[in-house]
């Protein structure tokens, strides 16, 4: 399974924003359109979509594609809710989403009881929404071919370069087929994933009830109880805050957010 994410941003301006915004850590690939994002590879859907959140507000826009040999699914972001777009058989793409989201026994329950939902894909409306979106963030996007790929929703192989070649984004598309070659795999191997570190929560119900048996021990008011466990709340948050901004603002920016020339096959640049 691959990742990618597009912005109209220069691989600078964004590198910089990303960084002091603490979003990441990603590769970041320039390109004449913008800048190519690729996660590390552990990541889940529901990081990257975050991750792509956050770069469309820092560039006025974002796409995030996710695809494999029998599936591929492009989410559009222009704003906090992206239109996505499907290729493959409805079985073939829930089992990319289950994949992608590393999804537990519920999670698959629950995409398989939603899965009517593909469905949507083969609306007109919904189609010329995701074209919408598209020129919205490429004004020079061909809709003619980026919609007739949308329309081939069968057709899952090469979905993801096919799509940005047809919509005008030939180096996308490129950096999507070396993705696939592997060609940054050796940069992104080295990141890690964009996980928030959830031991805080383990902390949560043991404190509160150590809280509540001392209050009770000695005779304090509800009220000594509640602002005690509301403090440890906000302790965990802040604690769980801390913990993320090391992924990314507390290391060096080309550790977290290596700009690589992957059309050229090249090293990470220092």
């Amino acid at each position: 399974m691959r990742m990618l994410i597009w912005t109209p941003l220069n691989a600078a301006e964004l590198q910089k924003a990303m960084h002091s915004g603490n979003a990441g850590p990603a590769a970041l690939v320039p390109v004449q359109s913008g800048t190519v994002l690729l996660p590390p590879a552990a990541t889940k859907l529901n990081e990257a979509a975050y991750m792509t959140n956050r770069v469309r507000k820092i560039g006025n826009g974002a796409a995030l594609a996710v695809w494999n040999d029998d599936a591929a699914l492009l989410y559009l972001f222009t704003t906090t809710l992206g239109r996505a777009s499907m290729w493959g058989t409805r079985e073939a793409v829930l089992r990319l989403s289950e994949q992608a989201k590393q999804s537990g026994p519920a999670g698959r329950l629950f995409d398989r009881s939603t899965a009517g939902l593909i469905n949507l894909r083969e609306r007109e409306g919904w189609q010329a929404d995701a074209i919408d979106k598209l020129t919205a963030l490429y004004p020079a996007a061909s809709r003619k071919g980026a919609l007739e790929r949308i329309r081939d929703f069968h057709a899952a192989e090469g979905a993801i370069p096919e799509f940005f070649r047809a919509a005008g984004l030939p180096e996308v598309a490129k950096v999507a087929e070396l993705t696939e070659q592997g060609r940054a795999d050796f940069v992104l191997e080295t990141l890690e994933p964009p996980t928030t570190q959830k031991w805080p929560l383990a902390l949560i119900f043991p404190l509160i009830v150590v809280t509540a048996l001392v209050t009770v021990l000695l005779n304090a008011s509800m009220v000594v109880y509640y602002l005690i466990a509301g403090l440890l709340l906000v302790l965990t948050a802040g604690l769980m805050v801390s913990l993320r901004r090391r992924l990314v603002r507390g290391k060096p920016v080309n550790t977290v957010l290596p700009v690589i020339p992957v059309t050229q096959g090249a090293v990470p640049t220092d």
